[in-house]
């Protein structure tokens, strides 16, 4: 996705911020936890009488709901520059995307990603505005070894939606909340959250595992925030099948760049 760049990212607003954290990059150097770096930040923008506010909230408002999804932005400049600090081996592309969508959610124009486990502090900051295109649709692309259901497919649409109206970056807890949303949108009824109660034995095992969602009664649905789905996570949600008391049950992986692809049904195991 072409990512326009903000004339004003030269400005007085940015050069402050790039600065202090240069000066805290310069005593405290790298290989310490965010929440350290975000507090000398704190204190850096206090010395120099820059106005900021710190973990900022972030609700997500999805089809005229409010959701609390827990999100905060670390640090906001004069209500206008956004920073998000990391204190990782590498940026991600991943970590650009959950800014940009930090951006939009927020209504806020400019951006900048930090990572202070870095060498060079320079090296480790991304500059990014929130771009004024819409954003382009992914089509589900639904492998032709698998069949799904009509309430199949009336999920895999809702989450398409979903993650066109959130984009990428996000915590699975927004996705999960914004389906639910969108499925009840649609008519479709969805429980979650539900205890995993298991059975072994003849014997009732009260788990603290949840079932993350059931649509209809019939189908588990499990939201993933992954680069890729593995073998391990799907043997999870199978596993958790027999618990929810459901057949058949659907993987859906939100960080994926095309939803219909890193899509997979699954189905409960019978011994």
């Amino acid at each position: 996705m072409p990512i326009s760049i903000h004339p004003d990212l030269g400005g007085d607003l940015t050069k402050s911020a790039i600065g202090a954290a240069i000066s805290i990059h310069r005593i405290l150097g790298p290989g310490l936890d965010e929440a350290d770096y975000e507090r000398a930040l704190h204190l850096e923008l206090m010395a120099l009488g820059v106005e900021h506010e710190c973990q900022v909230p972030l609700p997500i408002c999805y089809k005229g709901e409010t959701l609390d999804c827990g999100y905060r932005m670390d640090l906001v400049i004069s209500g206008k520059l956004l920073l998000e600090l990391k204190a990782v081996e590498k940026l991600h592309p991943l970590h650009e995307a959950q800014l940009l969508t930090y951006l939009r959610l927020s209504a806020l124009s400019l951006g900048l990603l930090m990572n202070f486990n870095t060498l060079i502090m320079r090296n480790g900051i991304v500059r990014r505005a929130r771009s004024v295109q819409p954003a382009s649709r992914h089509y589900i692309e639904t492998p032709p070894s698998m069949e799904f259901d009509e309430l199949s497919r009336e999920v895999l649409a809702a989450a398409l939606e979903v993650q066109h109206e959130l984009g990428h970056g996000l915590l699975r807890s927004a996705y999960e909340a914004c389906l639910v949303r969108e499925l009840s949108l649609r008519g479709i009824q969805t429980q979650v959250k539900l205890p995993a109660n298991l059975i072994y034995r003849d014997q009732l095992i009260v788990s603290r595992k949840e079932v993350p969602m059931i649509v209809e009664n019939r189908l588990m649905v499990s939201c993933h925030c992954v680069k890729e789905l593995n073998p391990l996570q799907l043997a999870r949600d199978r596993s958790l099948l027999k618990a929810a008391g459901v057949e058949t049950g659907l993987c859906l992986n939100f960080h994926a760049a095309s939803l219909g692809t890193e899509t997979r049904r699954i189905q409960s195991q019978r011994r």
